[in-house]
């Protein structure tokens, strides 16, 4: 256990903040942690036409190419999947997502590459009953509809992206359940466990990850035994379901909007939207056997961000890299990119301006790409819809 996670070194931590007149906890930010600077290249920016709210994190195909989904805006207001060449810069709409044809409709996360090729990704609403679906989106722009949440499976709406297992079994979470889909011709849904929202938590948005011990583990947003979320874990056929961590939004966080990510020391790392010393969030380290630690205290400001809420990353450096929805540039604060040690030592790589096409309110997680740049996507700007945008490291 920490030693400082206590009451008497929680006072402690909180004397010293007052003394050196503020920053962040545990991990601290500032000058001392100062990073050679990265440059950032607004690929495209977004129009209101081309889709709005971007979400999840970018990803790369199998073809090179770069693929992501909106939640909202294009022809029909309800989302577009689009692409980007890194080759010559060029931006596709693939899709105006449209549920009154039975597509797929208002996408809450990513794409992810299966084992088989293909983006698969998850809508909020779309297909028949428009309860949500899963569909898949080929490197030729095919779009296919491979499974719909009706009254029949008794689920609805799911939020978080996909985890493939075994090839072609897919996990996921709607914001009530778990679920399996095997992608087999007929395959079907099959409801892995229904939380229970007093001792499960429940509104799960986050997707579920697989622990170096073969068991899946998840993320719920809110209830549990101290009301502000949980991390669960249960076998990938949905027994020996339990939760690992309880929030209550004091000291240790709250609401879990974000998948866990496990590190290559064995370890998970995560961030909540809310909680900690200065109500801005924390990153967090967790164990397999539920051994949890509070590595960073958001505290917002020019040299930290808040609010983080999409999910850490891996470097090949073995640093941790996300994005946070508020902090850096006083007085806009309109979000960074930051990296932090493993323990929890944090650097920010960039703060977000909104000067010109850059855009602002960073969300989802970033993704790599080659020469250790950075892609990803956020919400808003002065003259877009946001923007895809890439860093660029200083020997870059």
């Amino acid at each position: 256990m920490n030693p400082m996670s206590g009451p008497a070194g929680r006072r402690q931590i909180l004397l010293g903040l007052a003394a050196v007149g503020g920053g962040a906890l545990l991990g601290t930010p500032g000058a001392a942690h100062a990073a050679a600077k990265w440059k950032l290249d607004t690929l495209h920016a977004f129009s209101p036409e081309e889709g709005s709210r971007a979400v999840g994190s970018p990803v790369f195909g199998p073809d090179g190419l770069l693929y992501g989904v909106h939640a909202m805006g294009g022809e029909h207001g309800l989302g577009t999947l689009f692409r980007w060449s890194p080759s010559d810069g060029s931006f596709t709409v693939l899709h105006h997502l449209n549920y009154a044809t039975g597509e797929p409709a208002e996408p809450e996360s990513g794409l992810i590459v299966g084992q088989d090729g293909l983006l698969w990704g998850t809508s909020l609403f779309g297909g028949q009953q428009f309860g949500g679906t899963i569909y898949t989106l080929a490197t030729d722009g095919t779009l296919t509809l491979r499974a719909e949440f009706t009254s029949d499976t008794g689920m609805r709406m799911p939020q978080g992206a996909l985890v493939e297992g075994k090839p072609g079994r897919f996990y996921g979470t709607t914001g009530e359940s778990v679920y399996r889909f095997d992608a087999r011709p007929g395959g079907k849904l099959k409801q892995l466990h229904r939380f229970a929202p007093a001792t499960d938590g429940s509104s799960s948005q986050a997707a579920l990850v697989f622990g170096s011990d073969g068991k899946l583990y998840g993320c719920n947003m809110t209830n549990g035994p101290k009301g502000k979320g949980t991390v669960f874990r249960l076998n990938p056929d949905g027994s020996q379901f339990e939760v690992v961590k309880a929030f209550d939004g004091k000291w240790d966080g709250g609401d879990l909007r974000s998948p866990l990510l496990l590190a290559d020391d064995g370890h998970f790392y995560g961030c909540t939207t809310s909680g900690g010393v200065f109500g801005r969030g924390v990153a967090f380290r967790l164990g397999v056997a539920g051994d949890y630690e509070v590595i960073h205290h958001f505290a917002g400001g020019d040299n930290d961000g808040a609010y983080p809420d999409g999910a850490l990353i891996q470097g090949p450096d073995g640093d941790l890299y996300g994005t946070t929805l508020e902090g850096g540039a006083a007085p806009q604060s309109y979000g960074i990119v930051f990296r932090m040690s493993q323990r929890g030592r944090l650097r920010v790589i960039h703060r977000f301006t909104a000067e010109g096409q850059e855009g602002t309110t960073p969300t989802g997680a970033l993704c790599f790409g080659p020469g250790g740049q950075l892609y990803g996507t956020n919400q808003s700007g002065s003259q877009s819809s946001g923007a895809l945008y890439r860093l660029r490291p200083p020997a870059a």
